[in-house]
């Protein structure tokens, strides 16, 4: 898999919220992890947070809280790698067609695109349009932190030269990643 970097700015620390679950919908593989925004407020909030690119690439679709970012540059996501990023908020989201780098802002995270109890993005994984399990043979690899999963959907683990980071629903100390 490609080189991947967690999906926010450098010296923050997000949530993580939501191990191994459904890439897009129920019935889809367990292609995605969630992460909420460093913050108070719970619920579907306003964030001034960014979540940034988890690598180089070509944004190919932004709409509806979703964005779509191509990794082999043929703008087809299709083939080779993609990227989904979901629950992006409308304000400052990021156009399609625009060329990213590593680390380079994309939008808020937010509650828009679909069902969402609370204000997060969630990523997922595509090869050649298949959703790549994040607790199978290819586990996300972001700055180091591989995610496992427990069987259980959106339960589950990073881990990162001996430390655990569990998924927990909620902002708590133990669900703390620092970028």
């Amino acid at each position: 898999q490609p080189e991947l970097q967690l999906p926010f700015e450098k010296s923050e620390s997000w949530s993580f919220t939501g191990g191994p679950h459904g890439g897009w919908g129920s019935g889809s593989g367990w292609a995605a992890l969630d992460f909420a925004p460093p913050g108070e407020a719970l619920g579907c909030v306003s964030s001034d947070a960014w979540v940034t690119a988890m690598a180089d690439g070509v944004i190919i679709s932004s709409d509806n809280g979703r964005v779509v970012q191509d990794l082999d540059g043929d703008g087809f996501e299709q083939t080779g790698w993609s990227l989904l990023y979901m629950h992006i908020e409308s304000r400052d989201r990021i156009p399609a067609g625009e060329t990213v780098k590593a680390g380079d802002r994309i939008g808020h995270p937010s509650c828009e695109g679909g069902i969402s109890s609370g204000t997060h993005v969630h990523i997922a994984r595509r090869y050649n349009g298949e959703w790549i399990s994040a607790d199978g043979k290819i586990p996300f690899n972001l700055d180091g932190w591989i995610s496992e999963g427990q069987g259980i959907e959106y339960e589950g683990f990073l881990r990162k030269n001996g430390e655990t980071i569990e998924a927990f629903e909620g902002r708590l100390p133990e669900n703390q990643i620092l970028r």
